[in-house]
């Protein structure tokens, strides 16, 4: 490719530009990024670098840099999504099925990449270097926002500006088919009378809730898992918790000395080291150390609540107040690996599945509350979020079993 043979040292006038692609991908499809980036930009290429798992670095044959920086943490996607909804949530759209249908887009996105490189006065490179772009756009079925804040299609078209304007005349949400349009078991009466249910409910409680959504996961794709794992997984998400509490507290002179003794009673009973996920790990090593990161694994207490209800050693209600942390803690305090399995009864596939759907519908309710600034009082927006995420992974919505990919998507 001729337009990207290095330029003499003189001739060299660059300045930085930045594009964010958007998408909405499965655990498969983000996987496959890389490989994407590679592929698409092959001929430009001089030299692919992975640094990490979320940068990457090509060097182009004129000796300038791509770097792609993927974000798919939904406690960084999540914000970005609900607060890009909201800018967008300002257009004045005179379509407003049209309107809705583009914000249900934008709050489904759970993949941010962005690209920082370098331009200069050849239209041509420049040209060729977008479409580039836009051609991972289309790989990864993502969406290209410009510095302007005009989301565009992957296939060129303008979905929305922040002045209303817009190049299509209706438009369905898309993903790289591993979550919108996946393949899906079939539905049986069970799975419609459930979410007939979970309606009735939301209708009682006024939320509303889109009554044509079919339940997320159904009873031929649920697969739970075996008690011993959700014991350890309980174990886990707890140690980390409370951890977290220790630095959120500001009760001890010495926190890190104190989770560090609180980790090794843990590890002693239920051997958490061996279990943890690659996120927590991370965090309890030391690595994650910051508030925010304080602040997002506390809330795991509520997840520790959904799987001590559905090991039948808790009960929880609805999701309106925060967790009692105390109570979650004498439970794992009191017990050990051993004693916690044998008190623990796993609830039953239809019980899991009926508080997973429901889970579902109010935490769209809240989605759909904070992007036309409405409130919803009769549930807390922050625990349905935590409940909703345990339980998919509960029930394997979407097939993850990795606690850090799971994905409560609305």
């Amino acid at each position: 490719m001729g337009l990207f043979r290095k330029k003499k040292k003189e001739e060299q006038q660059w300045q930085d530009a930045v594009l964010t692609l958007y998408a909405c991908n499965g655990v498969n499809g983000i996987r496959k990024i890389p490989e994407y980036i590679q592929e698409v930009f092959i001929n430009a290429t001089e030299r692919f670098l992975q640094i990490d798992k979320e940068h990457y670095e090509i060097l182009l044959k004129d000796h300038t840099t791509i770097k792609f920086n993927l974000m798919t943490d939904p406690d960084e996607t999540i914000p970005q999504a609900m607060g890009m909804a909201h800018y967008f949530s300002q257009a004045e759209l005179e379509d407003q099925t049209l309107n809705k249908m583009i914000l249900k887009q934008i709050t489904i996105f759970n993949c941010i990449i962005g690209i920082e490189f370098q331009m200069d006065d050849n239209t041509e490179r420049r040209k060729v270097l977008i479409d580039l772009i836009f051609q991972l756009a289309q790989a990864i079925t993502g969406f290209v926002l410009t510095p302007n804040m005009s989301l565009f299609h992957y296939n060129g078209k303008l979905l929305i500006s922040i002045e209303g304007e817009t190049a299509f005349d209706s438009f369905y949400p898309e993903s790289d088919g591993t979550i919108l349009d996946r393949e899906r078991g079939e539905e049986t009466q069970a799975d419609i009378d459930r979410k007939e249910r979970s309606i009735a409910i939301c209708k009682e409680k006024n939320i509303p809730c889109i009554e044509h959504l079919k339940a997320f996961v159904f009873e031929s794709e649920c697969k739970i898992p075996a008690k011993e794992e959700i014991v350890r997984r309980l174990a886990a998400v707890f140690a980390a918790s409370v951890c977290s509490e220790v630095f959120i507290s500001g009760q001890y002179e010495e926190p890190e000395k104190m989770a560090e003794e609180m980790m090794e009673e843990l590890d002693n009973r239920y051997d958490v080291w061996d279990w943890l996920s690659d996120r927590e790990r991370a965090y309890l090593s030391g690595e994650l150390d910051s508030e925010e990161n304080h602040s997002q694994f506390n809330w795991k207490y509520e997840c520790c609540a959904v799987l001590l209800w559905a090991l039948s050693l808790m009960e929880i209600g609805e999701p309106v107040e925060i967790c009692s942390a105390s109570e979650i803690g004498a439970i794992l305090w009191n017990n050990d690996f051993d004693s916690l399995m044998q008190a623990a009864q796993l609830r039953s596939k239809e019980e899991l599945l009926d508080m997973q759907d429901l889970m579902l519908r109010y935490d769209w309710a809240c989605v759909d509350a904070r992007i036309n600034e409405k409130e919803i009082t009769a549930v807390n927006g922050s625990v349905v979020y935590e409940w909703h995420y345990a339980l998919n992974w509960l029930v394997g919505a979407d097939g993850i079993t990795d606690w850090d990919e799971v994905q409560p998507n609305t």
